[in-house]
């Protein structure tokens, strides 16, 4: 996660890099022509490249990089490598962060928290006045390879934090060749490059590691003697080889009037800089400032040379290198067979703590960090929707492992209210999964005949959690006919955009991402009985991630396709034909009871577990009351 103000520090010993596998026409310029990428630093350094080139007159959260658009980005970077010839060795991405950086991570939610809630107190009012158009998003993913300053009103901008997974999962399995030269402009000079490439060129080398990306991409960059590109100052920090670099991939930049045609950045190599400082390694430097962060350069290379040549380690210091001199989990070549590679990065670090439990279970609790949510911080949070889908999920992981490694409880770490809160839910037995696997099945179905739409449709997803959300549930809030019509449509109620919207899309947001958790889980579970393959048959037809999460704008776009619009009419029909009487019983679920937790707290408290009703609809007055009245 980084050393504070570390990369400042060693500013003054950066150098030029040129990417290529050809030696750079300017004198004193180094070359890198193999490379290992931390996946996540590549991704975020994507997103706000774009999000510094988006147009001005967007407003959120049309302005706001979608997945897919990231993941485009993504692969023009990757692309561009390929054609100056540079080697990828390695696209790590982190499948697990170890519970020593629980308050770390638990102090950055609640910093996003905060982000977004100064964001819609800046932005209380209605968001945009209408549509953005097609021209204002279009292909601004095209852009990533020019280096630009995010602008100041940007930087409260709420971020994408699906971006990683949805990334993730192209890399492996939507890149092909002939989908990249699908995506490109037809005048690209990449066309070439990309006519030279293998059929999923990038599948080989994505890989999600059982830990820290940050010790595998160690390891492969000694072993190869590259570089690696990544944001994340503690790189600088292990043994990467006296030769072993590490280049910014934020200082990344390509311009047309490069006269050799590469991508620059800046860099450096922590053997040679720690040289320079009279140093064994930049580790006691790092020390220092973590514990001195105010003190200045000069001072810091004196304390670090004391601790160098001190005869026993100083209080605390040997406890901190000890995390910068790991070894890999497992043999680089051998993650693929033993660890398993089609899961978000989420749900990875839950299974972690099954297969790894003496390295990543934090006090015998079982952990799930979601994400924040691009939601209304004003209302209920968005992660409620769903909860009992994510649950089924747990618990049949739970159910697959041996009695001695299952757990009673998962911890879910989300927003409630104005802080992060940790909340203790209850991993159930057979007969609940059993009951609850049917109802969901249920669901499906009754969704799938009444509406005619063909399951791979995303529209299809979307009505499905739509019926989840206000069919059955409660709420004096459920949308008309005319307001369904246009969310399903435009992902607003109205031409004008607002909170509600907002809150809307997060809650349609969860519900599919806990389906997704789901059909992971399924997809490594060793259950084969008749309801669990039909499930996973039924999820196995999820979209893929950057389809799933879909921004507004996006859903307009896909709209305008005939597939979706009959899809979407076929809905409305059935909107029509409602009732306009209202009525509601409520059905007890004897889904997760939930425990809340103090935030960082991992101890129990001593509330009374809270029971989660499902409402069920009585008489049909929309679309989802018909639908389960049927």
């Amino acid at each position: 996660m980084g050393i504070s103000r570390l990369k400042q520090h060693l500013e003054p010993y950066l150098d030029t890099v040129s990417l290529q596998d050809r030696v750079h026409p300017s004198p004193g310029v180094a070359t890198a022509q193999a490379v290992v990428i931390d996946g996540p630093s590549l991704v975020y350094h994507v997103y706000h490249r774009l999000l510094s080139w988006s147009n001005p007159d967007l407003c959120y959260p049309d302005i706001q990089p979608t997945c897919d658009e990231v993941s485009h980005g993504v692969m023009i970077s990757l692309l561009h490598l390929a054609s100056l010839g540079v080697t990828i060795k390695k696209l790590c991405f982190d499948g697990a962060l170890p519970p020593s950086k629980q308050l770390t991570r638990l102090a950055r939610l609640e910093k996003t928290r905060k982000r977004l809630e100064a964001f819609r107190i800046s932005h209380s009012a209605c968001l945009s006045a209408s549509f953005a158009s097609e021209r204002m998003t279009a292909n601004r993913w095209e852009n990533v390879l020019q280096s630009r300053t995010l602008p100041a009103s940007l930087t409260l901008v709420p971020e994408n934090h699906f971006i990683v997974p949805a990334v993730y999962e192209d890399l492996r399995e939507r890149w092909s060749k002939e989908n990249i030269l699908e995506a490109l402009p037809a005048g690209s000079f990449l066309r070439m490059a990309a006519n030279r490439l293998a059929s999923l060129p990038w599948a080989d080398v994505t890989v999600m590691v059982p830990g820290e990306a940050d010790v595998y991409c160690a390891h492969l960059a000694k072993r190869n003697a590259c570089s690696i590109l990544t944001n994340d100052s503690d790189l600088l920090l292990y043994d990467i080889g006296s030769t072993g670099s590490v280049i910014l991939v934020s200082s990344m930049s390509w311009t047309r009037t490069d006269p050799g045609n590469s991508i620059t950045a800046q860099g450096i190599c922590p053997n040679t800089v720690a040289r320079r400082l009279g140093l064994e390694s930049l580790l006691p430097l790092a020390f220092e400032l973590q514990s001195n962060p105010r003190i200045g350069m000069g001072e810091l290379i004196q304390r670090s040379k004391i601790i160098d040549m001190a005869p026993d380690p100083v209080p605390g210091y040997s406890h901190f290198a000890k995390e910068y001199q790991t070894s890999p989990n497992i043999l680089v070549d051998d993650i693929g067979k033993h660890y398993p590679q089609s899961l978000d990065n989420r749900v990875s670090e839950m299974v972690s703590q099954y297969l790894f439990p003496e390295t990543y279970s934090h006090d015998a609790l079982l952990n799930m960090y979601l994400v924040m949510l691009n939601e209304d911080p004003k209302r209920q949070c968005a992660w409620l929707q769903g909860r009992v889908i994510r649950v089924i999920g747990y618990s049949l992981f739970n159910l697959t492992q041996p009695i001695g490694k299952r757990h009673k409880y998962i911890v879910e770490h989300i927003r409630r209210g104005g802080r992060v809160t940790s909340d203790m839910i209850t991993l159930e037995n057979r007969s609940w999964l059993s009951a609850e696997i049917q109802s969901l099945l249920d669901q499906l179905n009754v969704v799938q005949a009444k509406t005619g739409m063909e399951v791979d449709c995303p529209v299809f997803w979307r009505t499905f959690a739509l019926y989840t959300i206000f069919g059955l549930q409660s709420t004096p809030k459920t949308p008309n006919l005319d307001q369904l019509m246009q969310l399903l449509a435009h992902g607003s109620m109205s031409n004008h955009l607002d909170w509600n919207d907002v809150h809307i899309l997060a809650q349609i947001q969860s519900v599919l991402y806990s389906l997704r958790i789901l059909k992971q889980l399924l997809g490594i579970s060793e259950i084969c009985d008749r309801q669990m393959t039909q499930a996973a048959a039924l999820l196995a037809r999820l979209p893929p991630l950057h389809v799933l999460m879909r921004s507004a704008h996006e859903m307009k776009k896909e709209s305008a396709n005939l597939p979706a619009k009959n899809a979407i009419n076929q809905a409305i029909l059935l909107w029509g034909e409602s009732s306009d009487d209202h009525g509601r019983r409520e059905r007890q679920s004897v889904s997760g009871g939930t425990q809340t937790l103090k935030s960082g707290d991992p101890k129990l408290t001593n509330s009374i577990p809270t029971v989660i009703s499902r409402p069920w609809p009585q008489r049909p007055q929309n679309m989802f009351e018909l639908l389960s009245d049927q």
